[in-house]
């Protein structure tokens, strides 16, 4: 696992629970990379809800056969909305909104995940087991992906992360020298958060790219630019 800083933070960490209507929507992982989009696996208990959406019953952890997909708005005032799934039962067909899930199954993956925020491991996919420890920015190797979580190589061996900050899937260790023609703005994430600072007219040095997006170090720190349209890689190695 390759450090951009070394700080690894040992805590002990409290796992809260949420009442209903109060869990976030992105604790449930819809992305496109699984491959058994008609399966779902619920890691924690979850309330089996009938039409009208009174609770019928309670599901462990385990999965199950999606039959149908909808959603519901859920939460205080206008709320948001959440993707509930039909399964069947030893109650017949119910509805279940759960909390804690992933869509599919994991999958096999060999790239690399850029840490922008201090971020926690578990041992598990659910998320449900906490090493207590803490990750600080870095990058990291992803073996696996399944949804929004990733098993993830570190020195105690593998792990899971599902990151709650902004992070990069995909960023590619490269070895670049781009001269820059311009005033060039330099940012924290591609996602926009600014340094204040910028490049002026100069080459400089890339070690990572993602997407259209290049990764400096600087007296700063690790930093983001964008290439404008007059800029060129004048070498690669």
């Amino acid at each position: 696992m390759k450090k951009k800083r070394m700080l690894v933070i040992t805590l002990a960490l409290g796992v809260g629970t949420l009442g209903w209507g109060e869990r976030p929507s992105f604790a449930m992982s819809t992305d496109a990379n699984t491959v058994k989009a008609n399966t779902i696996t619920i890691f924690e208990d979850t309330p089996l809800l009938g039409d009208d959406g009174t609770t019928v019953g309670i599901l462990g952890p385990q999965t199950v056969e999606i039959l149908k997909t909808s959603k519901r708005r859920v939460g205080h005032g206008e709320g948001y909305v959440v993707p509930i799934y039909q399964i069947s039962s030893w109650l017949g067909n119910v509805w279940i909104m759960p909390f804690n899930a992933a869509l599919g199954e994991p999958a096999a993956a060999q790239s690399n995940l850029e840490l922008i925020g201090v971020e926690p491991l578990y041992y598990d996919p659910g998320l449900t087991k906490p090493t207590w420890i803490q990750l600080a920015p870095q990058t990291v190797k992803v073996k696996s992906t399944w949804g929004n979580r990733y098993l993830i190589d570190t020195p105690n061996g593998d792990r899971w992360i599902a990151p709650r900050y902004e992070a990069l899937y995909g960023v590619k260790e490269v070895k670049l020298e781009v001269q820059l023609q311009s005033e060039t703005k330099l940012l924290r994430s591609p996602s926009g958060l600014e340094t204040g600072a910028s490049l002026s007219p100069q080459k400089v040095n890339v070690n990572e790219v993602w997407q259209d997006w290049y990764r400096v170090d600087s007296w700063l720190g690790p930093v983001w630019f964008k290439l404008s349209s007059s800029d060129t890689i004048i070498k690669q190695s």
